[in-house]
């Protein structure tokens, strides 16, 4: 029995026992009977009070988090990871999850009893039959797309369609269940802007996100894997290190069989190269210690003297025993010495990795053609940006923010490939193209297209940039902030040692 059904139960034996004062004949009969009731019942309330206790989660002014919630919350998130292969179990994180789910359903609460409190829970006739419109628009939209599934020449349209509803019901897909959550969200969007509504950005505020970016980037764009993900990410720049230039590039990209090739190539090569590394810088053997030495020489002639005295006793007793028993029938035959691998010599190596280098040169001549006549055409003065749209097949010069800011690649760079980088810093002017430059993916021909200036970015030049990243980050911070004061003010006592693993 839940502590629900208890409750209701202990109230309704106390207006039963309420009720009894007017059906007897004697008020003071009544009043004992009564009082004995209530006794009872606080008997009662006592025994089951530490089941009660235990299903608490969190007490607040107004209400209690109860146990069934906090798991029910906290299976739906299980099965949320467990749709990508993921256990919360496995990484020791129910307990975490389990508190969370408990602090969400406070925060909740909080916000319904809030919303309700301003009036924004009330929706007016116009806001709620547009609500109940797209809940409509939305639930033969779910129809559709399962319908294919229920489809068949059996089935007239009318019988697909009732399938198909009875399996988003099934499913917890209703027009009404929709239309719930329309309205929770809307409420939800109508408190938010309830708190944000005074926000506003000052020149203050965008100077201190300037000055913090630029004394973070600093520190950390050190780093070229950092400054690259970060510009490709197209994230504010204000401030860029030294030595980088702006290039962009068509890549005559390996098909599928090119590629495989090109990898089992470069893993032989790799060997090779070992193998020849091992041969011409053999590892050093350490000499053993003269006290080492003397001590394994001690040791050997005492084994000696041993083996000695142990020869000549089993001498001793091979002629006695040689002189009563009969000689074996045949004798055990020796095993044969492992063979010993020869080293293959210098000139063989560097003969295979010659070898396998031509396959790879081979490998590059099938692309060449194509990667020449784009060489030509620039030559012959076509734009480098029409080159990219005909010929590149590089995803980097097609998608923002690359295909408007390219890669900005500097001699010291570890992002790219050696060879993109080599190419790129090869190129002796801006508005200038590389030769045919063989890499991982194929061969590229990379465009110089500007100087990176280093040092600050100029505040002018991200104002705008910075000054809606601010009043973004404004509007969480205000939005969080009053959410915790709210929750704060309903004094919240958790219970998360009755989570339970």
């Amino acid at each position: 029995m839940s502590m629900k059904k208890i409750l209701c139960l202990v109230m309704a034996l106390a207006l039963c026992a309420v009720a009894a004062f007017a059906e007897g004949e004697d008020l003071q009969s009544q009043l004992d009977a009564a009082n004995a009731r209530i006794a009872e019942l606080e008997g009662e309330v006592e025994l089951y009070k530490p089941y009660y206790d235990a299903q608490v989660i969190t007490e607040y002014d107004g209400g209690i988090i109860f146990l069934e919630d906090v798991l029910e919350e906290y299976a739906y998130i299980e099965s949320m990871y467990a749709q990508y292969g993921v256990s919360l179990a496995d990484y020791g994180l129910e307990a975490q999850y389990k508190q969370a789910a408990a602090e969400s359903l406070l925060q909740n609460a909080v916000m319904d009893a809030k919303a309700a409190e301003l009036g924004l829970d009330q929706l007016d006739d116009e806001t709620l039959a547009g609500l109940t419109e797209e809940a409509a628009a939305n639930f033969e939209t779910y129809i559709t797309s399962v319908s294919s599934s229920f489809a068949s020449d059996e089935l007239t349209d009318e019988e697909v369609r009732e399938k198909s509803i009875s399996y988003l019901e099934s499913m917890g897909y209703t027009q009404d269940a929709l239309l719930e959550s329309l309205k929770a969200n809307y409420i939800s969007e109508q408190l938010y802007n309830y708190i944000t509504k005074d926000v506003a950005v000052t020149e203050e505020d965008v100077q201190a996100a300037y000055d913090e970016l630029l004394a973070s980037q600093q520190e950390s764009f050190t780093s070229d894997s950092t400054y690259n993900t970060s510009r490709n990410n197209g994230e504010t720049i204000v401030w860029n290190p030294e030595g980088y230039r702006q290039v962009k590039h068509v890549l005559i990209k390996f098909d599928d069989d090119q590629a495989t090739r090109y990898s089992e190539l470069q893993s032989t090569l790799t060997s090779l190269n070992d193998e020849l590394d091992a041969l011409l810088n053999p590892e050093p053997t350490e000499a053993p210690a003269e006290t080492e030495a003397a001590e394994a020489t001690a040791e050997a002639e005492a084994a000696e003297a041993t083996a000695e005295a142990e020869t000549a006793e089993a001498t001793a007793e091979a002629e006695t025993a040689e002189a009563t028993a009969e000689p074996e029938a045949t004798a055990e035959a020796t095993e044969a010495p492992e063979e010993t691998a020869v080293p293959r010599t210098e000139e063989e190596i560097r003969a295979d990795i010659a070898n396998v280098q031509a396959d790879l040169d081979a490998l590059y001549e099938e692309l060449m053609p194509k990667a020449q006549e784009v060489v030509d055409k620039f030559n012959a003065g076509t734009a480098f940006a029409d080159l990219i749209a005909e010929y590149n097949e590089d995803p980097g010069m097609q998608n923002e923010p690359t295909a408007t800011n390219g890669y900005a690649v500097s001699a010291e760079s570890t992002t790219w490939d050696p060879a993109f980088t080599d190419g790129a810093m090869s190129i002796e002017a801006v508005g200038g193209i590389s030769e045919p430059v063989c890499g991982q993916n194929g061969i590229h021909i990379i465009y110089y297209e500007a100087d990176i200036p280093s040092g600050a970015v100029a505040l002018d030049e991200v104002h705008d940039a910075l000054e809606s990243s601010a009043y973004e980050t404004k509007l969480s911070d205000t939005y969080n902030a009053t959410v915790q004061e709210w929750i704060a003010a309903v004094n919240p006592v958790y219970h998360y040692d009755r989570l339970g693993a």
